[in-house]
């Protein structure tokens, strides 16, 4: 190859490693939707919440602990998918749907997750998500327990395995999947702390 054909070779890889022989797909981001709570819930009201409960943060499988979509394709292969994220960290964005649902359940409580770090709490939510499937049967395999204050050890233990039908599986339907599955779990949890169920 002449220099000059080598000059014109170096230019296309670096004209194509800057984006410049094609532009990438914009990229889509998704969020999960929460329950609203009843007319008239107040979270206590003047006097100040009955019960204040935080959530802890929920932790995750480091496969699905990314920006990015993480869809089982096949028994051992999944697909990551670039161009489809989350809004936020997903186990943020997990952590603050359960506070939002949990808040729209429970009677007479604030719930809280990072927003009020300086405030103390009767009641904390621990949720470790040990296996969380997005394809086209969201499952979701995850142990919990509510700790009271100054207690280091749960009384109990509780693990909850839910699914939800995704249809094909595609990002724009594994989001409202994962939503209900939260729900799901978020009325489990605040069975366990007494409150009441939203409609």
């Amino acid at each position: 190859m002449s220099a000059r054909g080598k000059v014109v070779c170096l230019a296309l890889v670096v004209l194509g490693g800057a984006g410049c022989l094609g532009s990438s797909p914009a990229s889509r981001f998704y969020t999960l939707s929460t329950l609203s709570p009843p007319e008239g819930q107040g979270g206590g009201g003047g006097a100040g919440p009955a019960l204040r409960v935080r959530v802890a943060p929920v932790t995750l499988p480091e496969g699905v602990d990314r920006p990015q979509l993480v869809r089982r394709t096949g028994e051992h292969t999944v697909a990551v998918e670039e161009y489809d994220r989350w809004v936020e960290p997903l186990d943020a964005l997990l952590r603050n749907t359960l506070v939002q649902d949990l808040g729209a359940q429970v009677s007479d409580a604030q719930v809280l997750g990072d927003a009020m770090p300086g405030l103390a709490a009767e009641r904390t939510v621990v949720v470790a998500v040990n296996w969380l499937d997005l394809s086209g049967q969201v499952a979701l395999d995850a142990v919990w327990f509510v700790l009271p204050a100054g207690v280091d050890q749960p009384e109990r233990t509780h693990r909850t395995r839910l699914t939800e039908n995704a249809g094909s599986g595609a990002p724009a339907e594994v989001a409202p999947a994962l939503s209900r599955v939260m729900e799901q779990l978020s009325r489990q949890i605040a069975g366990e702390l007494g409150g009441t169920t939203a409609r």
